[in-house]
């Protein structure tokens, strides 16, 4: 499968999902309907692919 998230782009997408799960933990309540979405930053970062990445032809990799 290529790659079309860089190195700076996924640790920017894991930290948002730490950030966020953190928030939930302390906040609670409907914060974690904002944890959802992050995690599908996380598993994009971890996959090295994003398919709307994909569709729109951007590629932040070095890679190809």
């Amino acid at each position: 499968m290529k790659t079309n998230v860089g190195a700076f782009d996924g640790w920017f997408r894991t930290l948002l999902f730490i950030l966020s799960a953190c928030a939930g933990i302390i906040i609670g309540g409907s914060m974690w309907l904002l944890v959802i979405p992050t995690s599908v930053l996380f598993l994009t970062a971890v996959l090295r692919w994003c398919p709307l990445y994909d569709i729109m032809d951007i590629n932040t990799s070095k890679t190809y």
